[in-house]
């Protein structure tokens, strides 16, 4: 489409300079899969528990629905389809791995900045921001179509409300329940072994 490639482009090479090339490529690194799986854990150290359980899990089903419809559509990245694109990715990955659409890093950052923001309205406030910039970075670098962006964040947020609302089905809360408490308790088995008396000696 030729409005998508005109966004693209003013996106993509029309505001370039150095300053941004940092800030793009620090939102990129922000937003991959195992960085943003770290992000569970202050809030589990914090007690929100069965938030961080939450968060992790919807940032699988996210990263596996991403994979399963970017092979499913299978578009090219921009620079196999727009000539003279200016690519920026991130120093040791590769950003040609996969196809497109949609994209990975945005669903991952809106299913973060959703979720959250559902649990705690205060956290909108700079979650959103932070998602609709990595989406920006991602277009910024070359590496995405404003559609691939667009598809993203309808993916994170989606599967973000999912989440939010299987907390009112009690079959999921019980079962979460039982995952935490068995993550929590691996180690009552072995206390309780080491301080058993041990067995009467015989004369």
């Amino acid at each position: 489409m030729a409005f998508e490639e005109d966004l693209f482009r003013a996106l993509n090479s029309g505001s370039a300079n150095p300053a941004l090339d940092v800030l793009a490529l620090g939102l990129d690194f922000s937003a991959l899969f195992f960085v943003m799986a770290l992000y569970a854990i202050p809030l589990w150290s914090r007690g929100r528990r069965t938030l961080a359980f939450d968060y992790l899990l919807a940032l699988v089903v996210v990263a596996v629905v991403t994979e399963g419809l970017k092979f499913g559509f299978d578009r090219p990245r921009p620079a196999e389809f727009y000539a003279g694109v200016r690519v920026l990715p991130l120093p040791f990955l590769s950003e040609f791995a996969d196809p497109a659409f949609p994209s990975g890093h945005t669903s991952r950052a809106f299913v973060f900045a959703v979720l959250l923001g559902l649990h705690g309205r205060r956290w909108f406030r700079w979650l959103i921001p932070f998602a609709v910039l990595v989406g920006w970075a991602r277009i910024y670098q070359g590496v995405h179509y404003p559609s691939d962006v667009l598809g993203g964040a309808a993916v994170g947020i989606a599967f973000a409300f999912l989440f939010w609302k299987l907390n009112r089905w009690p079959r999921y809360g019980s079962l979460r329940t039982r995952i935490i408490g068995r993550w929590l308790s691996p180690a009552r088995g072995a206390h309780s072994e080491s301080n058993s008396s041990p067995p009467p000696t015989p004369r």
